[in-house]
């Protein structure tokens, strides 16, 4: 396993691009939503479903590879095999699973809508 200042950086850096990508997404997104109200397009209700739909998705994920994450550490823990770095690399690493699906799908998003 890592250690807990590797995990750490690494998530910082993965939060500000995360970060970036958001802003992006959000510019290209919301003259979208605010047109979807008065006029109403094909392609802007497909993206408007796609917003939802996809925080959905990403969150099921995360919820899954943060479990996962936890039931590893915690079996560690219990078998004596975790000291207290451990115990925090292991958090550090519950919090990057549960977080790299919505960081995908923000970087996947701010691509694809910067392209077009």
């Amino acid at each position: 396993m890592l250690s807990f200042s590797t995990l750490f950086l690494r998530a910082v850096s993965s939060a500000l691009e995360a970060n970036h990508a958001s802003a992006v997404t959000i510019s290209h997104r919301m003259p979208i939503l605010a047109s979807l109200t008065f006029w109403p397009h094909p392609d802007s209700v497909k993206e408007a479903n796609r917003m939802v739909m996809e925080k959905f998705e990403a969150m099921a994920e995360g919820t899954l590879a943060a479990s996962r994450q936890m039931v590893d550490l915690s079996l560690r823990a219990a078998m004596g095999k975790a000291d207290a770095e451990d115990i925090a690399a292991g958090m550090m690493a519950v919090a990057v699973a549960a977080a790299k699906p919505a960081q995908r799908r923000v970087r996947a998003n701010a691509r694809r809508l910067s392209k077009g």
